[in-house]
């Protein structure tokens, strides 16, 4: 055979086991088998709930098939066709019911063969579905009982509110009749504290016309002319009393040259000190002074 020819012929052989090797495995990934899958039988349900084609069958909890189609046959009869191997023995008290799973979105049909004293079941025969493990069925009578249960704790809650409110709108009557008691009182105090009021209006209306207004101005503005001059007066005074101070700073005068000549204050330190010597001796010894009298 020509080399060229036979590259195709390997390139075909190739192209052909791989598309084998693909159908196989999409066969087995969704569990089909090559091998008759045996029998078909038919289950009759109520509720359909999430059950799908290409479901699992299960019997003791391990897969034994898979659900083939699904018919409607009219309001509570769904029609389920599965596929069962050909050695399991199906009872005239056999039974499937829906389970699902929490964590994955499709469910499984359990399929129970029955007991083995009963007959076998016929060729042909509808196998009986029973309501069961669906947990969306559950879920929906919990939240028709939820419902319900709500209704109930909304009625008990309306009849509590009402109530309630009753009981206030009887409260704030009593209040109401309360202040419509004491009102006319409160207007009479009201009224008696208004002319008391105005009285005393009156009253400090005439004291003020009273007072000498005029007299008490003309007096305030002659005050704050006197305050004047005797502020001006005050600050001439300061500044003579401030150029005296610099004076006697400088030296200038009497008063200067005795604070800042040290030597008028030596001579008389030293005098008042002869002083309160001879009056020390004139205390101890008073009978040493002489008096001398002299005539002209």
């Amino acid at each position: 055979m020509d080399l060229h020819y036979q590259k195709e012929v390997a390139v075909g052989t190739m192209v052909l086991a791989g598309i084998g090797l693909f159908v196989a495995g999409t066969m087995w990934l969704k569990g089909t088998s090559f091998h008759p899958t045996g029998r078909t039988a038919q289950v009759e349900l109520a509720e359909l709930g999430s059950l799908q084609v290409d479901n699992e069958v299960t019997v003791s909890g391990y897969q034994v098939g898979k659900v083939a189609a699904v018919e409607f046959k009219g309001p509570g009869r769904v029609l389920v066709t599965v596929t069962l191997p050909p050695d399991l023995v199906i009872h005239q008290d056999a039974s499937a019911q829906i389970e699902s799973g929490f964590f994955s979105s499709g469910s499984k049909l359990r399929l129970d063969p029955g007991t083995e004293t009963a007959p076998v079941l016929p060729e042909g025969a509808i196998i009986r579905g029973v309501s069961g493990q669906d947990l969306f069925a559950k879920g929906a009578k919990l939240a028709d009982r939820a419902d319900s249960v709500l209704i109930g704790v909304q009625a008990i809650a309306s009849v509590k509110m009402a109530d309630e409110l009753n009981r206030t709108l009887q409260s704030l009557q009593r209040v109401l009749n309360a202040m419509n008691q004491r009102l006319p009182a409160t207007t009479d105090e009201a009224t008696r504290t208004m002319v008391a009021l105005r009285q005393m209006t009156n009253r400090l209306d005439s004291t003020l016309a009273a007072i000498p207004i005029g007299n008490a101005v003309a007096h305030a503005d002659t005050l704050a002319k006197n305050l004047s001059t005797m502020s001006i007066q005050l600050t001439a005074t300061g500044a003579r009393l401030d150029s005296l101070l610099q004076k006697i700073n400088s030296g200038q005068g009497t008063i200067g040259k005795f604070a800042t000549d040290s030597g008028f204050y030596m001579d008389s330190r030293a005098a008042m000190q002869a002083l309160k010597t001879l009056m020390d001796e004139l205390n101890k010894h008073p009978g040493k002074i002489t008096v001398q009298v002299k005539m002209f």
